[in-house]
């Protein structure tokens, strides 16, 4: 079974690496041009490893372009696998071979775009990780593949990107040997349950210290890396947070009749004020912008 593989971002670079160490025959690799590709935080070079196994690859700029469709036509796939690439693909692309996708998310709830920093920002206790036969709509194909996993208070972008890649990994090894046998499952989405996220702004990056310490918590680790980090501000700069942890119990003596963005030092390191209580500041970049007695910026 000839595969051409679509993809640009680490969990692609996770599910090549499964196909090749299950043996697949993969005839082409087509990834973004790396102007392109530098854009995501998650992005992967996939030349290296596909090169080590003697298979071409592929940069492009749309995988819809006429020269684009005609190339992995000339290819003569029996599948197209496109894993971690957010271009939808048109119909010639769709006519050439099956189309199959990834989505972490337990489809239909939450498609569209930035599942698994929305899922983070939300609170959620559960996610997943979906692979679809892909058809003319957004995350709306039949689905060939899925499993949930537990989302922990501690979890951030970066664990919850390493469980879908190894999840990503544990499904091609179960339903590449269905592909081959022409028995791989297809279970229509209920369009009822369907649910849709929106495309992150930089408008979404910002704290609003007047949050609870949760949610406060909550935005951080959604955006953590492999993502770009939320930001503050501070006497006109912008501050990358990349981690926080909230503060129970008591912190002191009149502390709790702080302003909102009040940054204090606490049991040696950076705490700040938040609509409810405090949060102890991780990590934050540039890490000595923020110092005591500071007020941070807050959006409304």
């Amino acid at each position: 079974m000839r595969i051409v593989f679509i993809g640009t971002v680490s969990f692609s670079r996770a599910c090549l690496e499964e196909l090749f160490d299950l043996g697949a025959d993969v005839a082409g690799v087509v990834t973004l041009e790396p102007g392109l590709r530098a854009r995501a935080g998650d992005a992967a070079d996939l030349a290296p490893l596909a090169g080590a196994h003697g298979v071409p690859v592929h940069e492009v700029r749309n995988v819809n372009d006429a020269d684009v469709v005609q190339l992995i036509r000339s290819l003569r796939p029996d599948v197209i696998l496109v894993l971690g690439w957010s271009q939808l693909l048109g119909p010639e692309l769709l006519s050439i071979a099956p189309c199959i996708g990834s989505h972490p998310a337990l489809l239909p709830r939450d498609r569209g775009r930035h599942p698994i920093t929305w899922a983070l920002v939300d609170g959620l206790g559960e996610s997943g990780l979906t692979f679809l036969w892909l058809d003319a709509g957004a995350d709306s194909g039949d689905i060939l593949w899925q499993k949930s996993f537990r989302i922990d208070e501690d979890d951030d972008a970066s664990t919850v990107y390493a469980r879908v890649e190894e999840l990503g990994r544990r499904a091609i090894a179960e339903f590449l040997p269905q592909l081959e046998a022409g028995t791989a499952p297809r279970r229509p989405q209920d369009e009822r349950a369907a649910t849709y996220r929106r495309k992150r702004t930089d408008d979404d990056r910002r704290i609003d210290w007047t949050s609870p310490s949760r949610d406060v918590h909550n935005l951080v680790r959604g955006l953590s890396r492999p993502y770009v980090g939320a930001l503050t501000r501070i006497r006109g700069e912008d501050v990358v947070v990349w981690k926080v942890q909230p503060m129970d119990g008591a912190v002191g003596e009149g502390l709790n009749a702080a302003a909102v963005g009040t940054v204090v030092e606490l049991d040696g390191a950076l705490a700040v004020r938040t609509g409810t209580g405090w949060v102890r500041l991780v990590e934050a970049e540039p890490a000595d912008r923020l110092r005591p007695g500071d007020v941070i910026e807050v959006k409304r």
